[in-house]
């Protein structure tokens, strides 16, 4: 930005210059070269507005009247990998241009006229009047579109197609004289120029070949150096900007690390706080329900004895990571349906419906995710004879649907904390998967557990 403010200053016909940012979060940064001319600045803004990417590489190349002035305003927009876009614009006075270039250049005899693709008039030291206005005189009988096709560019940079540049006979409204005219263009990055050089018939006769070619280089590398001096302070500036941007995304995946770690460590500590809810809580009903049975079946009470021992050997059972198979889950979820169920009566239904192959059994869940829910639902829920609990738990190909008939109890338990939900949360938060969800559906309460590919 510094540059850019020191090239205005330095160059009088650069009427103004700016640098834009738009970063990834849409925060916008915008640093000008003359801060004081705040109506510059809302003008510049209004046109980034507006710019529409087809390509990451964008040009605009305008010229605008106003305040008795004449701009060619050029804004050069780049987007970066990571949707960062960089503006750097600029707008050339070419009345002052004109000021300066008459006052430098003396023509012999001849002068040199520059218009843009389109024909506008950029530089015509005879008179400032037709500058910023398209001269269709200079271009009855040699079309724009010819003088654009007859350059080659040979080693970057553009040169005529033949030795012998294109040439006309016309009368000059300037000199009032025949002249020779000669058609060349020149090209700063994708930005070409047409130099229109008339020669009066009797001068021309005069001058050599190598005069006119010594002209035409002088014209050319003084263009050439200005816009490309512009040019290399822009490259300058975004590689700046994306170096920056490097660091940017450093952080950002170092940040992105960090969280996972933390996630992983909050799911372990969840599910550590979990098993230490479900042991003395259940296994206090268990017991309950184990001394009823003793006296009225004792037969079912050595297969629930049997049931409660495997429920905690699974418990307990250590195992490296948060995952399991869904057959171990089933087998575990049937264990524990059958100790509820037995303390539950008719009060509790619990199905297992098992769409798909014996493949899909292999596919991992979190830990005791299917026991969370078949628990949270009996905890939350009334159970009674008049309204039992239905709970199903279907197996689909991509996760599994566990749901209930919703019937929350009116007076809630107060060690509700919602940690069995928390863990399975932040399980597949770990695992970026966006897919678990819990939602209460035409009077039932659902959810969906996808599948989980370890890490």
């Amino acid at each position: 930005m510094l540059f850019t403010a020191d090239l205005v200053i330095e160059h009088h016909s650069i009427h103004n210059s700016f640098v834009s940012l738009t970063l990834e979060n849409s925060v916008d940064e915008t640093y000008f070269s003359n801060k004081n001319d705040a109506g510059y600045a809302e003008e510049i803004q209004a046109v980034l507005k507006d710019v529409r990417f087809v390509n990451q590489d964008v040009l605009i190349d305008t010229i605008i009247s106003k305040n008795e002035k004449v701009i060619n305003r050029k804004i050069y927009a780049k987007k970066l990998p990571d949707d960062t876009v960089i503006y750097f614009g600029y707008d050339v006075d070419l009345i002052a241009f004109w000021t300066y270039f008459s006052e430098t250049y003396k023509g012999d005899g001849g002068y040199t006229v520059v218009t843009n693709k389109d024909g506008v008039c950029v530089l015509h030291p005879p008179d400032t009047k037709y500058i910023g206005k398209k001269i269709d005189m200079y271009f009855d009988t040699i079309s724009i579109e010819t003088i654009l096709k007859s350059s080659l560019k040979i080693n970057g940079y553009y040169v005529p197609e033949n030795v012998n540049s294109l040439k006309d006979k016309a009368t000059s409204e300037f000199l009032g004289l025949e002249v020779l005219r000669y058609y060349d263009t020149i090209k700063t990055g994708d930005t070409p120029l047409i130099v229109i050089v008339s020669f009066p018939i009797d001068i021309h006769l005069k001058e050599t070949t190598k005069n006119i070619q010594r002209y035409f280089s002088w014209i050319s590398f003084l263009a050439f150096s200005t816009f490309m001096l512009l040019l290399l302070a822009s490259r300058l500036q975004m590689k700046k900007e994306y170096v920056e941007n490097l660091k940017v995304l450093e952080e950002k995946e170092h940040l992105i690390n960090v969280n996972e770690k933390y996630q992983k460590e909050n799911a372990v500590l969840q599910l550590n706080q979990l098993k230490k809810k479900i042991n003395p809580h259940f296994l206090f009903n268990s017991l309950n329900s184990l001394h009823v049975l003793i006296d009225l079946n004792p037969e079912l009470s050595q297969q629930f004895v049997l049931k409660l021992a495997d429920v905690y050997r699974y418990l307990l059972d250590e195992r490296d990571g948060n995952l399991i198979s869904l057959k171990n889950e089933l087998t575990f979820l049937e264990q524990y349906v059958f100790l509820q169920e037995i303390r539950f009566n008719k009060s509790l239904k619990v199905s297992i419906i098992n769409n798909c192959d014996d493949k899909v059994l292999l596919r991992k869940i979190p830990f005791l995710s299917l026991e969370t829910l078949v628990e949270n639902a009996i905890k939350h829920n009334e159970i009674t004879k008049q309204k039992p609990l239905i709970i199903d738990v279907i197996i689909n190909s991509d996760f599994i649907t566990v749901k209930n008939n919703f019937t929350p109890r009116k007076h809630k338990a107060k060690d509700s904390h919602h940690i069995g939900l928390n863990y399975l949360g932040n399980t597949y938060q770990y695992y970026q998967i966006s897919t678990f969800k819990t939602e209460v559906i035409n009077g039932e309460f659902v959810c969906v557990l996808p599948y989980i590919s370890s890490k």
